[in-house]
């Protein structure tokens, strides 16, 4: 740890979830004080085992903080508000020019919300989705999406790039949330895709693991079906991405669509993929459950009673 960082005042992180924590340890490793808190302590041991500090409330992350950086890594708007508004919120505890970087998933007008409401405090705000999982989070080979101001890029950038390999800035708060639901409307689409083309396969007598490699060498190529490959194949559903955080940015999607003016057809019905998953009890695993829906689906109509046919009949050869 290099001496100027360490008599620094200390970076904030809220949040240390499936994401949260190995993002909160990159920063850590990097030689970067940290004080940290979460829901609950388990989550952050690690973390305080390394040499990060534990506060007790968001609020006294903000107070340690203060006039640094805070990072928030929670799992949807109403956590965001807690931790940053609410009686022991970050803002209650930050001062005057404190930046706080929000990499939770929002939607567009949310995080506005959310900047707006800082900037009453003088406090600062930049969005920061990221794209990637777990795995990628450890690796720091996220995706990082920015909105905000070039000078609040620019604090937070020495940071963001020891968490991500890429970050990419897309203009005004607001942006970076949409792209982060454009980029979810198509990952767990493509992923709900695949689910129903293995359990197609399989129905029609082809190897999962060949029909996942010729999907991989042809027009089905994707990175997300590469990533989910062994989870598809060992029916191993250890969470990088937990289903119910994709199901809700699908409804994310679909509720900032609407106000956009946009059908999304296809997001919905891997929604209700998603839900189906979800009802049957498999809420916190990982997305790639989505695969059990689909065969659940394939045996619901293996089930029901055989009714007749209303396709037309064959027209002449």
């Amino acid at each position: 740890m290099s001496q100027e960082r360490s008599s620094a005042a200390p970076i904030g992180f809220v949040g240390l979830g499936t994401m949260g924590g190995p993002m909160a340890a990159r920063l850590l490793a990097a030689g970067y004080p940290l004080v940290v808190t979460n829901r609950t302590r388990e989550r952050a041991e690690p973390l305080l085992s390394a040499g990060a500090s534990w506060a007790a409330s968001p609020r006294e992350v903000g107070r340690a903080a203060s006039g640094q950086v805070v990072f928030v890594m929670v799992t949807d708007v109403r956590a965001v508000r807690a931790v940053l508004f609410g009686r022991d919120g970050v803002a209650s505890g930050a001062g005057p020019g404190t930046l706080v970087v929000n990499t939770s998933t929002i939607a567009p007008e949310e995080s506005r919300s959310v900047a707006e409401r800082l900037a009453r405090r003088a406090i600062r705000y930049l969005e920061a989705p990221v794209a990637g999982s777990r795995d990628a989070a450890a690796r720091g080979e996220l995706l990082i999406l920015t909105g905000g101001s070039d000078g609040d890029l620019a604090t937070a950038a020495p940071l963001l790039a020891r968490i991500g390999a890429r970050v990419e800035h897309l203009g005004p708060v607001g942006s970076a949330a949409s792209m982060k639901l454009v980029n979810n409307l198509v990952m767990v689409a493509t992923l709900a895709a695949d689910a129903e083309a293995l359990v197609l396969g399989e129905a029609l007598g082809l190897a999962p693991g060949r029909v996942i490699d010729l999907l991989l060498a042809g027009g089905g190529e994707s990175k997300v079906l590469a990533a989910k490959r062994e989870a598809f194949l060992r029916r191993d559903y250890s969470v990088r991405f937990k289903l119910a955080l994709a199901e809700k940015d699908l409804r994310l999607v679909a509720r900032t669509a609407r106000e956009a003016g946009v059908r999304t057809p296809i997001g919905r019905e891997a929604d209700r993929l998603a839900v189906e998953a979800m009802r049957a009890g498999h809420g916190e695993e990982d997305l790639a459950v989505l695969l059990e829906a689909a065969r659940g689906r394939r045996e619901a109509v293996r089930s029901a009673p055989v009714t007749p046919s209303t396709d037309p009949a064959p027209g002449p050869s």
